[in-house]
């Protein structure tokens, strides 16, 4: 008879004790440096192998903390869903007027579709598609209707301060007219010699509303190049403030700052475009928030590139506007009572996350994901690394939605971001990676996406890092570098 190998209690909790152990140790295996940090910083890492969902890396992969700017990953994955790859949102002028020998008899409406990637060459597009139409003067107003989500009250601190002045791009407050992203985009030329004035051009050119307070030199040929701007708000115009020098021979110095109102600048730049297109507005130009659709019969619209490929710069250049626009997008398709707002709107993100993780871990029930904006931009999100690896799991699973997905993450080789530049050869050619930075109140450091396995295989990933009360400021040798290092640990050995 074959022999039967009794354990006793105590020896039953000693091999029990044993694996877990050896579980922890292998849970823990790569991550030396962002374990470390945990001594002074909170730290949340998960690393699994998608295949069978084996864990490679663990460290305290429940806790949620403020995620930054990987909270993008959700607003693209709901939008994606909701709205399919191929999806192009539409932006339009429309009247309850006729056009008679060359006049529209009423106003001239445009109509914002949420297209989170309206520009300035779409409305020249527009307005020459009206132009088409053989309309030279509109007998009423140019009206700006923002009524897709209705106003969006402003709740996050930089879209509020943004009202009055902003040293950042993509924080202006929300609208789904808005153009540029909420920016204002100005260039500044160097002189054609030591000591002359540089020019500040704005685009459109003739852009209404604006003064420009600028003090940047033309320095020597060869010498650094320095620039700062700000724009600040007071009875009723911006003020662009720009300081600094530009060597002779420097060329263009592109910027975008956040404007004061998002339908606002859309009727300015619309006002501009429309007059050096020669069609005159014979009445006022203002904004609202009507209903959208019962704006009148459309005159000429215009289509925004797919929504994979806006996913591609939203990410890459970490585009809170877009994120945020898209998340207002979602909720208005879906049905939320206007006027949305923005935390309101969330709530798409939050369920989206508890589907996801009941789809990655159907038996854990470790409450729920926080989300106040499909940016970050708001302090009050609050995730955890296995909700990342959840969602990043369940988008795995998505058949026709994740070649969309996995290719709007940026390969750290051809990244923008000089964050994800520092890595070995592994770190840069084998993962995907969105990044999360904050600064205030803590440091936030934030990184998440796939990784190549060397049998072939993905592995999806999430790391959210946490200054403390106690220790609230964290340099990027200790986050960025700690990250990169484990990373690599962890590609060397799988």
């Amino acid at each position: 008879m074959p022999s039967t190998v009794r354990l006793s209690g105590l020896s039953f909790a000693v091999a029990a004790l044993l694996w877990s152990s050896l579980t922890c140790a292998a849970s823990n295996a790569g991550l030396d440096n962002l374990r470390a940090l945990a001594r002074h910083a909170d730290v949340s890492v998960l690393v699994v192998r998608l295949r069978d969902m084996h864990t490679i890396a663990a460290f305290n992969p429940d806790q949620r903390l403020r995620p930054a700017s990987v909270s993008k990953l959700f607003a693209a994955s709901a939008a994606l869903q909701q709205f399919g790859p191929e999806h192009r949102f539409t932006s339009r002028f429309a009247s309850h007027g006729a056009i008679s020998h060359s006049t529209l008899d009423g106003d001239l409406v445009f109509v914002g579709g949420g297209d989170p990637s309206l520009d300035n060459r779409h409305l020249r597009e527009l307005v020459m598609r009206l132009k088409a139409r053989g309309v030279d003067q509109v007998a009423g107003d140019l009206v700006v209707d923002d009524g897709l989500w209705g106003t969006v009250p402003c709740l996050i601190k930089d879209r509020c301060d943004a009202r009055e002045r902003a040293s950042h791009s993509y924080s202006a407050p929300l609208s789904s007219a808005g153009v540029n992203f909420g920016t204002v985009m100005a260039t500044v030329y160097p002189g054609a010699a030591a000591g002359q004035p540089t020019r500040v051009v704005l685009y459109p050119e003739d852009l209404p509303g604006y003064r420009i307070d600028n003090r940047v030199k033309t320095g020597p040929a060869g010498s650094d190049a320095g620039m700062i701007a700000w724009r600040t708000y007071d009875g009723g115009y911006s003020t662009l403030h720009i300081r600094g020098s530009l060597p002779v021979g420097y060329g263009a110095y592109r910027f975008h700052r956040a404007v004061t109102g998002a339908a606002a600048e859309t009727a300015r730049v619309l006002s501009a475009m429309l007059a050096n297109a020669g069609i005159h507005i014979a009445g006022a130009v203002t904004t609202r928030s009507g209903d959208v659709e019962h704006e009148g019969r459309t005159l000429a619209r215009v289509k925004s590139e797919s929504l994979a490929e806006q996913l591609i710069p939203m990410m890459a250049y970490s585009n809170n506007y877009m994120a945020d626009t898209l998340t207002l997008d979602v909720a208005a398709d879906s049905g939320y009572n206007r006027p949305l707002t923005l935390a309101r709107a969330s709530q798409a993100l939050e369920a989206l996350s508890e589907r996801a993780n009941e789809f990655a871990y159907p038996e854990r029930n470790r409450g729920k994901a926080v989300f106040d904006s499909g940016s970050g931009l708001s302090l009050g999100n609050s995730i955890s690394a296995r909700d990342l690896v959840s969602l990043l799991t369940y988008m795995f699973h998505q058949t026709a939605l994740f070649p969309a997905f996995y290719g709007s993450l940026p390969v750290p080789v051809s990244a923008p971001s000089r964050t994800l530049k520092r890595g070995n050869f592994d770190f840069e050619t084998r993962l995907v990676a969105k990044t999360g930075t904050l600064t205030e109140p803590v440091t936030v450091r934030a990184l998440a996406g796939y990784l190549r396995l060397s049998d072939g295989g993905f592995a999806a990933y999430g790391i959210v890092i946490n200054g403390t009360q106690a220790d609230p400021n964290l340099t990027y040798h200790e986050t960025v570098t700690a990250y990169q290092h484990d990373l690599e640990s962890i590609l060397a050995r799988h």
